[in-house]
């Protein structure tokens, strides 16, 4: 099968950045020809023309077509396109022009800003959503403009979202039940011995430095907690103003091999989110590197996190719930290995590569014979 991703990356590498690069090594291992058209913020969005320029191309950007129109002219059509991203640079142009030359289109739905311009304007849940530039007036405004031409997203042959909660939160808004298929991400089952509990020394944070992510509520937990935090990542609020913990050492952006090794002897990792995610990726890297998850009870995270099962809750943004599960598992160690015990096996049964690469083929597969089938 020959494959085409299309993928926009953002300023800071995150999870969606991470699902793109391991469904390519996958299918790839499988004999399928993959190919990638990826645009990068970073590269793309440097001078402040070229802002202005992002702007005036948000819905509707003919450097896109161009883009993909030289790639088949190059390379051939694919049997399939998957795209992960659009936003801002792809736009809807290319559902368009991939429509016109009858490819089978698959989109992953990684968040929420194809709704964003739906939700009520004045409504303080939205910030679960996640908002363009932390503003809830600017995400509205911008992702009107953006999905000007949202219409184009009936030329897509099938959604993928990671859970039954985004699965649900699409429905609302207007998709489909026919064309949303839940399909949770994977990674590679680690040869990394799992640790018991009490022979692991720090905690760990690998996300984003951002609001929505709950760094704020973490640092604040951590006063006065009698623990090593080690934090890992980079994002808009990285500054020496969070630097005043001696009990936080804070790691910058590491290699994906680093975090792991990292996330494996740790205590326990927090994932303190404060909005909807679709997926995060370091539960399940927490999951496969036999360490306890601490997590938000907050959107998709209750879909795969059971509280006292397969990882602890606490809920969202509250710092003393925190701290209180920090104490209970400080002073449960031996009931956490048995939590840990069961997140493994939940990894082993519902995420890994062989699972997780019949799912993806025969979402391809469909995709194909439905639109042969549509042509006679």
């Amino acid at each position: 099968m020959k494959i085409l991703q299309i993928h926009n990356s953002y300023k800071y590498f995150g999870g969606e950045d991470s699902v793109v690069e391991e469904e390519a090594k996958l299918l790839k291992l499988h004999n399928h020809k993959v190919y990638q058209l990826i645009r990068h913020n970073k590269i793309e969005l440097k001078s402040f023309f070229s802002k202005i320029l992002l702007i005036k191309d948000l819905s509707y950007s003919r450097k896109s077509i161009k883009i993909l129109k030289n790639f088949i002219l190059k390379n051939g059509k694919p049997d399939v396109v998957h795209i992960h991203n659009i936003f801002p640079l792809w736009t809807y142009s290319i559902l368009s022009y991939l429509s016109i030359l009858n490819i089978p289109i698959i989109y992953t739905l990684h968040n929420y800003r194809l709704i964003l311009e739906n939700l009520a304007t004045f409504d303080k849940k939205n910030h679960y959503y996640g908002t363009f530039k932390n503003s809830l007036i600017l995400s509205k405004i911008f992702f009107m403009i953006a999905n000007k031409n949202k219409f184009f997203f009936n030329k897509v042959d099938k959604f993928i979202t990671h859970t039954q909660f985004t699965r649900n939160v699409f429905l609302k808004y207007g998709f489909k039940k026919n064309k949303i298929i839940i399909k949770p991400n994977f990674i590679k089952i680690s040869k990394n011995k799992i640790i018991k509990t009490n022979k692991k020394k720090n905690a760990i944070y690998a996300s984003r430095i951002s609001k929505e992510k709950g760094i704020l509520t973490l640092l604040r937990s951590w006063k006065n907690v009698d623990l090593k935090l080690d934090v890992l990542g980079d994002g808009p609020l990285m500054s020496e103003n969070l630097k005043k913990n001696s009990n936080i050492i804070f790691y910058g952006n590491l290699k994906r091999s680093k975090v792991k090794k990292m996330i494996n002897k740790s205590k326990f990792i927090v994932v303190p989110s404060e909005w909807y995610e679709s997926f995060p990726m370091t539960i399940l890297e927490a999951f496969n590197e036999g360490t306890l998850v601490l997590a938000s009870s907050i959107g998709s995270i209750k879909s795969i996190i059971k509280h006292k099962v397969n990882g602890i809750l606490f809920k969202a943004g509250d710092d003393l719930d925190l701290k209180k599960k920090i104490s209970w598992i400080l002073k449960n160690q031996n009931l956490c290995d048995k939590i840990v015990h069961q997140a493994k096996m939940d990894f082993i049964k519902n995420y890994t590569p062989n699972k997780n690469y019949q799912q993806l083929v025969n979402i391809y597969s469909e995709a194909i014979l439905k639109k042969k089938s549509k042509n006679y």
